[in-house]
């Protein structure tokens, strides 16, 4: 799924589904394999159908049959299902039976019928956990931060601190014995943290693990006997960090640029400080939905960057008695429009959504979509500081 475009729709029609909840055990889910046999799951449904006569709430064995029906419909004409196989939804929401279906981005995994009070979803947002995931340790006698990065996401996993003595003089106790204790906890203390880092980064979703922290004391980690071969044979890359809190992990993120070139986050955070820079200095970008649209319509977009967080429509109304229309992005509910000339109510036409509708545009013009994560600090600041809309340009 390397399109944000596709995987922003994705993610959207997941979330709306898993929002979708059933009175009681009435609604049905078909999960069809590529190249799987339509026959057998039409035959299947028909069992179901025989079967859902023994329910004994009538309103239930209704909407079960009723869904049923639907989804024999659905499949009636077809031969065999797409590339990727199909997932089908149906079911009685609001006293209505309706029916969903999803072409998957990645081949459907199994041949399942399920029927619940939810739609059963988890294949899918299985097909949107990335395969670049990276375990972060930053470590020295003092602290320890433990964190995963899934994507453009970073999870702090762990941030403990220790109880090493500094290296100072106690009184009445001799500098070797003191020295000797020191060692002692701090020996203790690497233990504690190798634990943790073997737990969490020898799973095999773990591609590689980046080590960082101040001064020496994380080459003097590596080298003890603290982590464990599976993990040491992660280590991709050991960095120079000022911190080993939440501030040290991001550090390691931002300093770890070569060693993790191709990942989502690294491409994301380059491709907004260019936005960044060029918006500031009043270079090849700009920003606001008039802004954008504008340039997007005049073919002055190189890269369109919306935000993933943007839940706004597109709306447009026409005028049941002269015709005319009216368009305008909604950030909320639709709000009633009268028409200019004839002062009547106008009607919705066409309803879109916001992201979905100018990517259309951009993909129209050529230009390249980027949907922005709100799981960076950078794609935070993108939402919050420009209204999570913005384009880099090919020409002023």
């Amino acid at each position: 799924m390397a399109h944000s475009k596709e995987r922003y729709l994705f993610r959207k029609k997941l979330k709306e589904l898993s929002g979708m909840k059933g009175q009681g055990t009435e609604l049905i889910t078909i999960y069809i394999p590529p190249n799987y046999q339509v026959s057998e799951i039409t035959n299947k449904l028909r069992e179901e159908a025989g079967q859902a006569m023994n329910i004994k709430s009538k309103q239930t064995r209704k909407s079960v049959t009723s869904a049923i029906e639907r989804l024999i419909h659905a499949l009636k004409n077809m031969k065999k299902p797409p590339a990727n196989g199909l997932v089908l939804f149906s079911g009685n929401l609001n006293d209505k039976v309706v029916l969903f279906s999803i072409e998957p981005p990645e081949p459907v995994p199994i041949q399942t019928y399920r029927c619940d009070s939810s739609f059963f979803l988890d294949p899918l947002w299985d097909m949107l956990k990335t395969d670049e995931v990276y375990g972060l340790l930053i470590v020295d006698r003092r602290e320890a931060t433990l964190a995963m990065l899934r994507g453009k996401k970073v999870d702090i996993i762990k941030s403990m601190g220790s109880q090493v003595p500094g290296k100072h003089r106690a009184g009445g106790q001799s500098s070797v014995r003191f020295e000797r204790l020191i060692e002692i906890a701090a020996h203790e203390w690497f233990k504690k943290v190798g634990e943790l880092a073997n737990k969490s980064f020898e799973p095999e979703e773990v591609k590689g693990v980046i080590l960082g922290g101040p001064g020496p004391t994380k080459h003097e980690f590596l080298n003890g006997d603290f982590l464990s071969n599976i993990v040491k044979g992660k280590i991709v890359g050991i960095i120079d960090t000022s911190y080993t809190d939440e501030f040290g992990i991001r550090e390691l993120v931002q300093k770890s640029g070569s060693i993790m070139e191709g990942l989502e986050i690294v491409q994301e955070k380059k491709l907004l400080d260019k936005f960044f820079m060029e918006a500031a200095t009043g270079g090849l970008a700009t920003y606001g939905e008039k802004e954008v649209r504008d340039a997007l319509v005049m073919g002055k977009v190189d890269t369109l960057l919306l935000s993933e967080d943007l839940s706004w429509k597109r709306v447009k109304f026409v005028c049941p008695q002269c015709g005319a229309e009216k368009e305008m992005t909604v950030k909320g509910n639709i709000p009633i429009v009268r028409c200019d000339k004839e002062n009547s109510e106008m009607q919705v036409s066409v309803e879109k959504d916001f992201v979905e509708e100018l990517a259309e545009i951009a993909e129209q013009m050529g230009s390249k979509i980027e949907i922005i994560s709100t799981d960076t600090p950078e794609g935070e600041q993108f939402l919050k500081g420009f209204g999570g809309i913005g384009a880099l340009l090919r020409f002023k």
